[in-house]
């Protein structure tokens, strides 16, 4: 290998190394600002892991329809998105663990109210639809519980004092509650859908690494 050849390596090791450090710095940023809070935005809903104790896991509970769905198995996503005011909405697909099937969800939720100090928001009331594979519509009705929510979303750990490696007591759980015979409810996690400028960056990056690779073969 000549000297040109060596230098060019190391430089090329050089920017690799340090496109790894930037991605991990601003993707570490991203996730940072948002602990312990919960800002207006979109934000995709993950399975809570007090599902498991009634494997599959599951998001929504339905026991009048006999279903449970699950917010991210098989191509499910699902985001819940909050402009800050007094309306947001959860939408996007649940896997139907029964039917094993795709179902989408268009809910909305009223009444909203955010909580001191970004902690997120609590919703009076909520409404809207599932829909299956075979395009046939269930109505969802929000419920007040005790405290007069419908759904809190909310950065307090919710349930996860058995599930330290889910976050610990400030991270962003949901739960909401619905009409029906027996248990129907929202419990998720959420995290927040990346900002614009934070993918563009880590796939930027993964171009450059993807093209340094194939250049060195």
């Amino acid at each position: 290998m000549s000297p040109v050849d060596s230098l060019r390596r190391g430089l090329l090791g050089f920017a690799r190394s340090l496109v790894f450090a930037v991605i991990a710095v601003v993707l570490f940023a991203a996730g940072s600002i948002q602990a312990g809070t919960i800002l207006p935005g979109q934000y995709f809903l993950l399975d809570h892991p007090d599902g498991s104790s009634s494997p599959p896991p599951y998001g929504l509970r339905l026991d009048y329809l006999g279903i449970t769905l699950s917010t991210e198995l098989n191509g499910a996503s699902t985001v819940l998105s909050w402009a800050g005011g007094t309306t947001a909405t959860i939408t996007g697909t649940l896997w139907n663990n029964q039917a094993a099937e795709l179902w989408s969800v268009d809910y909305t939720l009223t009444g909203v109210s955010a909580a001191p100090a970004n902690l997120g928001f609590s919703a009076l009331a909520g409404s809207g639809t599932l829909t299956d594979a075979s395009l046939n519509v269930i109505t969802l009705t929000g419920l007040q519980d005790g405290s007069g929510s419908a759904f809190d979303f909310l950065a307090d750990g919710y349930r996860l004092e058995s599930h330290p490696s889910y976050g610990g007591s400030q991270a962003a759980v949901g739960r909401g509650w619905l009409t029906g015979t027996g248990t129907n409810d929202w419990l998720v996690l959420a995290t927040p859908v990346p900002e614009p400028g934070t993918a563009l960056l880590f796939g930027l990056g993964l171009v450059f690494l993807s093209g340094s690779s194939s250049r060195r073969t």
